[in-house]
């Protein structure tokens, strides 16, 4: 898929050579200059006129306006804003993205992106198929945001050169970027926030138990798609708003969508894995990565921990599994060592505390083949049989070393 996304740069610059844009003037009254200096001050209607005509040059609007429905069916949102920029009205092709950037107007490029959006949403409507469309969903999602970066720096290569404008900087803290970069930024994470979101409510589709559910809900993706296309070729500042208000509600639910994102993908996924890269489920470490089923101490639902023992051996310890940032810690306060109870789809560990109150944790069948070996370096009991079958733990399994 990366060497794809790179070959289809190669068409849009190979496209870009051939069409002759012209540049937008400047809006007429637009002083950058003195909006950066009341940007300290007071604002006054002139300044508010200023700003808005700046940002209107800039075709914020028109960059941001299709982000949502890109989001949402990433090759079919392409496929939409070439159909538009080649076959579009003059009304609706005047902006910053349809007309501006020659790219679009390629009718090869039309109908690679229109094969590509049939060879992925077919998968889409049965259930036995699915896994593998949503297998490939994120690498989509990152092919098109390549596809819309190269955009961005071919359009911005057609304006004007140094010598005729100015390059317009923002200060973040101690960071200055300048405003195409942060632009580039802002849209990058406008497609993740909203395509994280989609997926989490794919995945809860398939699960369903309904056969036709599944081809409902892409029917209707791809209705709201043309939907919010369509409002972007009439008002681009309309779409941008709507973008905007998705996005807002995409970011309030993102972090309990990725917790259950997560959790669901590694059950499924692990025990796969573990089977084709033998090492992966075997780590090298004494630890186990597990998932609080509920609240736990101070770990929400759904949680990626990693279960081990402290530092005196006497006892377990929870901390979160994030790569990019330090997680939080919590002892468990327990008066027996946890236990594994075996499940046909996923594992269970139990973990009881002092006042007799038992928390449940899940884990994935990644460890089936070492499941013994890590317990016993852990310190917990293990079930031999499937929670279907009377248990019986295995006491070696409580020596540790």
């Amino acid at each position: 898929m990366f060497r794809f996304s790179i070959l289809l740069c190669g068409v849009l610059l190979h496209a870009s050579s051939g069409v002759a844009q012209e540049s937008p003037a400047s809006p007429p009254g637009l002083d950058r200059s003195r909006v950066e200096e009341r940007l300290e001050g007071d604002f006054g209607s002139a300044d508010i006129a200023a700003a808005t005509s700046w940002a209107d040059s800039l075709g914020l609007a028109d960059w941001l306006g299709p982000l949502a429905p890109v989001a949402l069916s990433p090759f079919f949102g392409v496929t939409c804003l070439s159909g538009l920029a080649i076959w579009g009205p003059d009304w609706a092709t005047d902006n910053a993205l349809l007309g501006a950037s020659g790219p679009l107007q390629n009718h090869s490029l039309f109908f690679v992106f229109l094969a590509l959006t049939v060879l992925t949403s077919l998968p889409r409507l049965t259930k036995v198929s699915k896994p593998f469309a949503q297998a490939t969903d994120r690498l989509e999602t990152y092919a098109v945001i390549v596809i819309l970066l190269a955009i961005k720096v071919i359009a911005s290569l057609d304006s004007p050169g140094e010598d005729q404008t100015e390059v317009v900087m923002v200060q973040l803290g101690v960071v200055r970027f300048t405003v195409d970069t942060l632009l580039a930024v802002a849209m990058v994470i406008n497609v993740l926030v909203i395509n994280s979101v989609k997926f989490f409510f794919e995945f809860m589709v398939w699960l369903t138990p309904i056969p036709a559910i599944d081809a409902i809900f892409e029917f209707c993706n791809k209705s709201l798609c043309v939907t919010l296309m369509a409002v972007y070729a009439f008002s681009p500042t309309i779409a941008t708003i709507l973008n905007l208000a998705i996005l807002l509600v995409a970011a309030i639910v993102l972090r309990w969508v990725s917790r259950h994102i997560r959790y669901y993908r590694t059950m499924v996924l692990d025990p796969v894995v573990s089977r084709v890269w033998s090492a992966y489920g075997d780590p090298k470490h004494p630890e186990m990565v597990v998932f609080c089923k509920g609240a736990f101490g101070p770990f929400a639902a759904k949680s990626r921990l990693r279960l081990r023992r402290d530092e005196l051996g006497q006892g377990w310890q929870l901390r979160e599994a994030n790569w990019w940032m330090p997680g939080g810690e919590h002892a468990l306060d327990e008066t027996a060592a946890p236990r594994i109870r075996r499940g046909w789809v996923m594992h269970t560990i139990e973990v009881t505390d002092s006042s007799g109150q038992t928390t449940e944790f899940a884990v994935s069948r990644r460890y089936d083949l070492a499941l013994q070996t890590l317990a016993k370096r852990i310190g917990i009991l293990v079930d031999e049989q499937p929670a279907a079958q009377p248990r019986r733990p295995t006491e070696a399994a409580v020596e540790f070393n």
